[in-house]
């Protein structure tokens, strides 16, 4: 019985690497610097953040988990204390 749909998520069926289509310049709202570097690198880099938003990120997340371990450990201390 044949494949009811012949699209997978394995990839393309050419050798060719899956590019973003940017569009143009004017349909976009980019300049021609941006386009042609969009152009030069698949779309899941494209879309991927620089480090430096990622670090920003990292260190929220990092504070918010050291914030909520203090919570944890008071809440343990005053369990323990209560006992």
């Amino acid at each position: 019985m044949p494949d009811p749909n012949p699209q997978t998520d394995a990839g393309p069926a050419s050798d060719a690497a899956p590019t973003a289509d940017p569009g143009t310049a004017s349909d976009t709202g980019l300049d021609s610097d941006t386009k042609s570097r969009s152009r030069d690198r698949p779309s899941l880099l494209a879309a991927t953040p620089d480090a430096d938003a990622v670090f920003e990120q990292l260190r929220t997340l990092a504070l918010l988990a050291v914030v909520l371990g203090l919570l944890v450990t008071l809440i343990a201390a005053e369990l323990l204390v209560r006992i």
